[in-house]
């Protein structure tokens, strides 16, 4: 094949000579300069003001020796290196390979790439993979973040950083991270966690192994089991979504919410925090553990919602759906509840039930009165229902439209009033706890005494209607009254409280029962 056209030939002649001056690097300008052959390589030494180039990157410095054969140059002084006006890299000193086209820079090194500025005292950076590496220490500054490492990975396209050993990234407002390793991102400010991580924003403090946490927004999405400990609570779950500025938390899977002032514990499969409205909802095999000085109440229930007003400390629980309570003094069941931390008044709605020791209540609803964590009153309202066993297995019974009951400080009962369409039956023994007979009341108003759970005095308001009977004319009809139901095979323990809501083993710590 023959060129006809001289000016064809001239550019493929050119090619070789425009591809040797994109990779060779190229003398712009020098005060002084000086040109030696030692063996087979050209050596220039250039002194003051020295512009050296290669393609889009160029090299500035005090003094420079360039080896024109192995294309490599050596730079003191002032260094100087510009990529493409995006990336400008400064040092006392450096080697670099026009080949490769690497620089490794030593001496009070800044890397600016319009992003971050980069300050370390050795950095290696090259030009093909726009990746700069550091190993001896640097520190990394934006806007509002400074970030200091050990060793360091930076794409300056990309502006994904990858830190290692001794990570710690500090904002202005504040704020710090702290890890063994850490990606980064320069651009959209999020940290990926790669190893356990501990952030640290005022008041609140995230322990995590992975997910991330963008350092501006304060917002944190993290994917593995992660804790977020805020002034007065701590939140653990598998995964967890945290918004510092609004303290808004989304937590999925093995929840744990604790609030060590009030020492209570709510575990569930997932929450939801909101800091400024005080209210944490808790749900799926729901759980509550209030830690007391000797002794814990749990309760459970398909629904836990925890509202805490700081203006005037008052804490409450309300509970949803198939409720069940358990400590050792008391066990109870309904469909609904509303807690009342403060003052140690738990109401209960919709066909509750409390068994205390021997004795079982019902009504349309209920209130129960603790004081020093010990139950001292308890409040039926609408189709109330009274049932207590006495050593004999007999079960004395009062019902009534209202229904008060007080307990002595072993939770036995100590009296119970009644008021509106009162009825009882009470079995009364002899000295020698021989049954002698029952009696059979109705009196609107009336107040029943006990002791270890037998009647000892009756007093009435208004004017009864009494029947004693010996217990050879006893039939069952005159020994119970109408709604009488011993529910014992129903009542709540913590085993079955326990294999109800399939409780794990908690990962915060309380304060356990001395």
């Amino acid at each position: 094949m023959r060129y006809k056209s001289p000016i064809f030939l001239f550019i493929l002649l050119l090619l070789p000579v425009l591809a040797w001056s994109q990779s060779q690097v190229q003398v712009i300008y020098a005060d002084s300069l000086n040109g030696i052959q030692v063996e087979s390589s050209i050596i220039k030494k250039l002194i003051g003001k020295v512009v050296l180039r290669q393609g889009t990157t160029t090299l500035t410095c005090d003094q420079a020796i360039l080896n024109s054969t192995t294309n490599n140059v050596e730079a003191y002084g002032h260094v100087k290196i510009i990529q493409a006006d995006t990336v400008t890299i400064t040092g006392d000193s450096a080697l670099y390979n026009g080949d490769l086209r690497q620089a490794y820079m030593l001496g009070r090194v800044k890397l600016d790439d319009h992003t971050i500025i980069l300050n370390t005292n050795k950095l290696d950076y090259d030009m093909n993979t726009k990746m700069a590496v550091y190993h001896t220490g640097a520190r990394i500054l934006d806007k509002k973040t400074t970030l200091t490492s050990k060793e360091g990975f930076y794409n300056t396209v990309t502006k994904n950083f990858l830190f290692k050993e001794k990570v710690r990234v500090l904002d202005k407002e504040g704020g710090a991270l702290k890890a063994d390793s850490l990606r980064y991102n320069t651009a959209s400010k999020e940290a990926f966690f790669i190893c356990p991580t501990e952030i640290i924003n005022k008041k609140d403090t995230v322990y995590t192994k992975s997910g991330f946490y963008n350092t501006q927004t304060k917002v944190s999405n993290f994917t593995g089991r992660s804790t977020a400990k805020m002034e007065d609570y701590t939140l653990t779950a598998d995964t967890l979504f945290y918004d510092s500025p609004t303290k808004i938390g989304v937590a999925k899977g093995n929840v744990e919410f604790l609030s060590q002032k009030d020492k209570v514990v709510l575990t569930g499969k997932n929450g939801r925090y909101n800091g400024k409205t005080g209210i944490t909802r808790v749900y799926g095999n729901a759980l509550m553990r209030n830690i007391m000085e000797k002794d814990t109440l749990y309760l459970t229930a398909d629904t836990l919602v925890s509202f805490d007003n700081k203006q005037d400390s008052v804490r409450k629980l309300y509970a949803y759906k198939h409720v069940l309570i358990y400590k050792s003094d008391l066990s109870a069941r309904c469909d609904s509840l509303g807690y009342d931390m403060r003052d140690s008044v738990i109401h209960f709605y919709q066909k509750p039930i409390i068994w205390t020791n021997d004795s079982q209540s019902t009504a349309d609803s209920i209130s129960l009165f603790m004081v020093n964590q010990k139950l001292k009153e308890m409040r039926l309202r609408g189709h109330s229902f009274v049932i207590s066993a006495d050593s004999a297995s007999h079960f004395n019974q009062i019902k009534g439209r209202k229904v008060w009951v007080f307990f002595k400080d072993d939770s036995k009962l100590r009296r119970v009033n009644v008021e509106g369409n009162g009825e009882s039956i009470y079995y009364v023994m002899d000295d020698k706890k021989v049954t002698t007979g029952l009696n059979r009341v109705e009196c609107s108003r009336m107040n029943l005494f006990f002791e270890e759970n037998k009647v000892k005095r009756i007093t009435f308001i208004t004017k009864p209607e009494a029947k004693f009977v010996p217990p050879k004319e006893w039939n069952e009809d005159l020994q119970v009254l109408d709604g009488y139901r011993w529910r014992i095979n129903e009542k709540v323990t913590y085993k079955k409280l326990m294999e109800a809501v399939n409780a794990p083993e908690l990962s915060i710590p309380i304060v356990k029962n001395p």
